[in-house]
């Protein structure tokens, strides 16, 4: 099955998308935030709150997921039900948590597997000290 797309034209010029930042509304105007300098967002009902590196936070009156679809950073990772981190502060992994920016955050069963491919894992533990001479 074959789709006619003879009367279809694209635009000559596409206005390319400036993916450094998120424009969110501040009462009357709209300010720019990169998204090198969101550590995470958390949400809280129909709200979600943004937390930042310069230790400041903004409420914003969107739910979680409508958020996310708005992230086209792949450094901005859903790691639970409540929480999208920022994986470039991500310092430590311990079992079911990552810690970013001082805090501690759940990974979900959901989100495991596809958060844990996201990071570079030398594992070491499973290499045994080598014994005898080499030649």
């Amino acid at each position: 099955m074959k789709t006619d797309l003879s009367g279809v034209t694209a635009p000559l010029n596409v206005s390319p998308l400036v993916a450094d930042g998120l424009f969110i509304r501040q009462d009357e105007y709209y300010k720019k935030y990169f998204y090198a300098d969101i550590l995470w967002i958390e949400a809280s009902a129909n709200y979600c709150d943004f937390y930042f590196k310069d230790k400041s936070r903004i409420t914003v009156a969107c739910r979680l997921g409508t958020v996310e679809r708005q992230l086209p950073d792949a450094y901005l990772v859903r790691v639970h039900r409540g929480f999208i981190l920022n994986l470039r502060y991500v310092d430590t992994w311990a079992g079911n948590s990552l810690r970013a920016g001082g805090e501690w955050f759940p990974i979900g069963d959901y989100y495991r597997k596809n958060v844990l491919a996201c990071f570079n894992i030398l594992d070491t533990s499973r290499e045994y000290p080598k014994t005898g001479r080499e030649e």
